[in-house]
């Protein structure tokens, strides 16, 4: 192999460095990397088998690409592009087809969501660690002029981080130009994607009008907005620790049906800005976790939480409301919509219980919840409703609660993805028992939905590989 010219090993070490710095790529750890076909995917799987071998990680490699099949051959040339780059590198290559599911509006954002849905489907299912991604920082600079764009939260600044739970930025201190040379220099095959240069989607506007006349004014814009980010999304875990003990100073127990209560003159008491990010994190976590939290929705709870007479709601969507009396500020579902309080527990609780397990209050019932060595699928025990969920690794977080409007499943054996709701009606449960389906979530995934018999997800079915299997029965049945 001819050796690389001196800008690529520069490069290389650049990387290496940052990744030593950051974090992003641990000792170890086993990498889905999600490679799209083009220039900065392509110099990803280049750039991170150079950092594991610099930096002597003795990192594990496998590669993801998603084909939407919108783009006609040039979809057909970016799958053969990874293809050929993985057979050459032998890495392990999954391809995921989604062909005419994603066209209309919002497509970037339910592709993004398909995407790495499907790669933490396979990461469970294979034991991969974290999620690699060829995010630049270019990109960084879109991210970060969207979300003041449309949210106008300071926390937008923050932007995306080297090292996320389980996803990795490993190439986010490189600019999308120097990407694309050491592709040319290094002599890395990719493909252009055609549909970048036309203002389509809110990102193209950002990256082909929005950008390029803030340039004029700093040439060095993406670096300065870099620099920034890393600055706020210093200063974001310091108030993410000021957040959480304002949240313990205000929260009250919950009562049947609040997804969370809030004490409203302790919540007075507390600065303005400490009310608004106590307020965001409770909206963020009703919403499931992952929602971007618009600006009107915190000043409406916030409006709310000042009138002087005790009473009056707010409509939150997503089938989500918030209701103030007796003191107090509470989110719930929707009046008239069953719902209750998730029960939670942390994956090393879990571990320490040993396969004697623990038991949580959900729904009015109680649940015994056991980490079992290996593969422990009892049928007769599942047909009768017992969930059994196969894992590759202790989970971190397992919780109990009803599924979210519209959220998504895929029930073994039962040939792809559907909403809960739908599985529920295919698996004829009463309508009135429905919304009290239990759902059990893993890691912030659906991975055994109840009612009836109940099923476990594709992704975590107990087979002869399973690491440990998540045994949870209902006491008193």
């Amino acid at each position: 192999m001819a050796r690389l010219p001196a800008a690529c090993l520069r490069l290389q070490r650049r990387v290496a460095d940052a990744v030593a710095a950051t974090g992003a790529l641990r000792a170890g750890e086993q990498a889905l990397l999600l490679l799209s076909g083009g220039a900065d995917s392509m110099a990803l799987l280049s750039l991170v088998r150079a950092v594991d071998r610099r930096l002597d990680l003795g990192l594990g490699f496998a590669a993801l690409h998603v084909d939407y099949g919108l783009r006609g051959a040039d979809s057909d040339r970016d799958r053969l592009i990874v293809e050929r780059a993985c057979l050459e590198a032998g890495l392990p290559f999954h391809v995921e087809r989604l062909r005419g599911r994603l066209a209309g509006r919002d497509f970037q954002a339910r592709a993004r969501e398909q995407r790495y849905g499907r790669a933490r489907e396979l990461a469970a299912a294979h034991g991969y660690d974290v999620l690699a991604t060829a995010h630049n920082r270019d990109d960084q600079a879109e991210t970060i002029l969207y979300r003041l764009a449309k949210y106008a939260s300071p926390r937008g600044l923050a932007g995306m981080r080297p090292r996320d739970g389980d996803l990795a930025r490993p190439l986010l201190g490189l600019g999308a130009t120097e990407i694309r040379d050491y592709c040319r220099a290094a002599g890395i095959e990719y493909g252009e994607d055609a549909t970048n240069a036309a203002p389509l989607y809110a990102r193209n506007v950002l990256r082909l009008e929005v950008l390029p006349r803030l340039e004029a004014l700093n040439p060095r814009l993406a670096e300065t907005l870099a620099a920034a980010a890393e600055q706020a999304a210093a200063e974001a875990d310091v108030l993410a620790a000021a957040t959480a003990a304002a949240r313990d100073r205000v929260l009250l127990p919950p009562g049947p049906g609040d997804l969370a209560a809030v004490d409203l003159a302790a919540l007075g008491a507390e600065p303005a800005a400490l009310r608004a990010l106590v307020v965001h994190d409770l909206l963020r976590e009703a919403m499931g976790g992952e929602a971007l939290v618009e600006r009107r929705l915190v000043q409406s709870l916030l409006r709310l939480a000042e009138r002087a007479d005790d009473a009056g709601r707010v409509s939150l969507g997503r089938g989500l409301e918030a209701a103030r009396g007796r003191g107090a500020l509470r989110i719930r579902a929707v009046a008239g919509a069953h719902a209750c309080s998730p029960a939670a527990v942390e994956g090393s609780v879990l571990v320490s219980a040993g396969e004697s397990g623990l038991t949580l209050s959900f729904c009015g019932r109680a649940w015994r919840l056991r980490l079992l060595p290996g593969a422990a699928l009892d049928r007769d025990a599942a047909l009768a409703g017992e969930a059994f969920a196969g894992l590759a690794a202790p989970p971190r977080r397992v919780t109990l609660r009803h599924a979210r409007r519209g959220e998504r499943f895929s029930p073994l054996g039962l040939g792809g993805e559907t909403t809960v709701a739908r599985y529920l009606a295919a698996a004829r449960v009463p309508v009135e028992q429905r919304p009290r389906a239990p759902l059990l979530d893993v890691d912030g995934r659906a991975a055994w939905v109840g009612g009836g018999p109940g099923r476990v997800a594709q992704a975590f079915r107990v087979h002869q590989s399973s690491v440990l299997t998540l045994h949870v029965i209902q006491e008193g049945t």
